[in-house]
């Protein structure tokens, strides 16, 4: 299970990484903070990751197949591919729909985005992420 959880945190960073020059906290809270309250919350969070999903479906058919989802993933997450895919896979398909995708993306957030569990994004947290994807 730790090896889960160490391929979780390796996940999240990378993912954010194109919308952040040189990793800035407050860029990515920005870019990701659709109302404009100085916050990313898990559902501003959702809805970037709802953009990916197109990006990694490759044969387009609107769910992720193993080697789609594992194109989602960065560094050591895609070592572990095979627990993360069926700890996702709630409904026990071949592929993985978008509420499981989405499921996995709020459990990421929820796991080790927001360590403070206040419900936010802070720039400090992006910071630790930042740190430990390293």
């Amino acid at each position: 299970m730790k090896k889960a959880i160490l391929a979780g945190l390796a996940v999240m960073s990378p993912a954010l990484a194109p919308m952040a020059t040189a990793q800035q906290p407050e860029r990515v809270i920005a870019y990701l903070d659709k109302n404009a309250d100085g916050k990313c919350d898990l559902n501003e969070y959702l809805g970037y990751q709802v953009s990916r999903i197109t990006q990694v479906d490759k044969d387009g058919d609107g769910e992720l197949n193993q080697a789609e989802f594992k194109e989602s993933l960065q560094g050591k997450a895609k070592t572990n591919i095979a627990v993360l895919f069926k700890g996702a896979n709630s409904e026990g398909g071949r592929t993985l729909s978008k509420k499981e995708f989405l499921g996995y993306q709020a459990w990421v957030f929820k796991t080790f985005i927001d360590t403070d569990n206040d419900a936010f994004m802070s720039q400090e947290e992006w910071t630790s992420i930042m740190s430990k994807s390293g």
